[in-house]
């Protein structure tokens, strides 16, 4: 009995002890939180775990994660315009288009009847709608030899094209366009001042309108023998179009003093001499190895049937003499020498800003495969549709007459020699490397 008895008071007395010994409920610690993890909401957002301290969950701070969000960065903003700087070919080439386009519109707008009194009239306008198009060509080709060389049948033909040939011929085209702009603004004035038809003074402006159509008609084969050259399979045809080229250069700087002297000031900015010098010379130019007094072994350079050699000019720019297209494509960074403020529409249309506007577009309808395409080329170049003139607002005979009417100037300034300065040589012009 005493034993049983101790045995219950030492139960008890250990039953007590373990309740003295088990904590609280209000100091019981809590159990351990699973580790942080991102929150799925129904509506498929993942929120990432708080882990700053704070009164309430709702005013903590939300940890950034450690991959920071991509960065949107802007589009690269085009570069600003500066009207002061002479345009570039590329660029040139676009005004050219319009400027053709537009003036052989106006031509059309002239009544050029009775036929017999308008003959100067009708000259030019023949001329301008050949130049017209075959602008258009050259744009196109040209803009392949910088942009698209592999769209050219034949590339290697881009050596027998100057740089400074180019650059010619695309400053007379865009001067004998102003031109004969500015001599149908002449007549059509002429006729509202006098209150008579165009059929009445047609007659006196008919040797300028003549001498405009002849000088366009020049160029125009002239940029025909261009494209001769970037076309045409028959290597022989190619070099016969340079040399007419190479013939005919003299004659129009000859014609133009102002566009020799510019021509002549373009600045050596491509480092164009020390690259020619370190060039092996041309092959006709080396003397025969059997004896060191003998003449120039010229059989190289004879590709005339009747055994004449031509000898080409070294170059008619100091800036670009020996280079041609295969040295230098990059049209957009070759100056014309031309000053655009004295050309009809020549602020309007030669400027940056418009070649920018319509040059993707251009290009695009360009090298659009069918035809039918000068609806389009109209709406592209800001310009009305065929078959319209005589009844639009912007009628070129209505248009001179208006501006005869609020009395504005008769004549334009004449172009003058562009002058490059360095500061524009050396934000116009980019450096290029010469192929060897």
């Amino acid at each position: 009995m005493a034993v049983a008895v101790a045995a219950a008071q030492a139960l008890i007395r250990t039953i007590r002890g373990r309740s003295d010994a088990a904590p609280s409920s209000s100091s019981r610690q809590p159990l351990p939180s699973p580790p942080p993890g991102p929150l799925a909401l129904p509506c498929g957002i993942i929120l990432e775990a708080h882990h700053g301290l704070g009164p309430s969950p709702s005013r903590r701070r939300p940890r950034r994660t450690s991959s920071p969000s991509p960065v949107r960065t802007p589009p690269p903003s085009e570069p600003p315009l500066d009207d002061t700087l002479p345009p570039s070919l590329a660029t040139a080439l676009i005004g050219l288009v319009a400027a053709s386009h537009r003036t052989c519109h106006d031509a059309q707008d002239i009544n050029v009847a009775p036929r017999g009194a308008t003959a100067g009239l009708r000259a030019l306008r023949a001329s301008l709608t050949s130049l017209k198009l075959t602008v258009q060509l050259a744009y196109k080709w040209l803009r392949r030899v910088e942009a698209a060389p592999d769209l050219l049948p034949h590339p290697d033909r881009r050596a027998l094209v100057d740089v400074d040939a180019v650059v010619v011929l695309l400053a007379e085209a865009i001067s004998s366009v102003s031109v004969a702009g500015d001599s149908l603004v002449d007549v059509v004035r002429d006729a509202a001042a006098a209150a008579a038809r165009i059929s009445d003074v047609a007659a006196a402006h008919a040797p300028v309108l003549l001498a405009a159509s002849e000088r366009i008609d020049r160029v125009e084969h002239l940029l025909s023998k261009l494209l001769t050259i970037l076309q045409i399979s028959s290597l022989a045809e190619a070099l016969r179009a340079r040399s007419a080229i190479d013939a005919a250069i003299p004659l129009i700087l000859g014609d133009d003093p102002h566009l020799a002297a510019s021509v002549r000031c373009l600045p050596d900015s491509f480092h164009v001499a020390p690259a020619c010098l370190d060039r092996p010379p041309p092959g006709y130019s080396v003397p025969s190895p059997a004896d060191d007094d003998a003449p120039p072994d010229y059989s190289a350079a004879t590709t005339n049937t009747d055994g004449s050699v031509t000898i080409r000019p070294t170059g008619w720019s100091a800036a670009f003499a020996g280079l041609t297209l295969s040295d230098l494509p990059a049209l957009s960074r070759v100056p014309l020498p031309v000053a655009v403020a004295g050309l009809r529409y020549g602020e309007e249309l030669y400027g940056e800003q418009f070649a920018r506007a319509v040059g993707p577009a251009l290009a695009e309808l360009m090298e659009r495969p069918g035809g039918a395409k000068a609806a389009r080329l109209a709406a592209i170049l800001g310009s009305r549709s065929e078959g319209v003139a005589m009844t639009d607002e912007d009628n070129f005979a209505r248009r001179v007459g208006r501006e005869l009417e609020d009395g504005r100037a008769r004549t334009r300034e004449q172009p003058q020699p562009y002058l490059f300065s360095e500061s524009q040589v050396s934000t116009h012009v980019e450096e290029s490397s010469l192929a060897a």
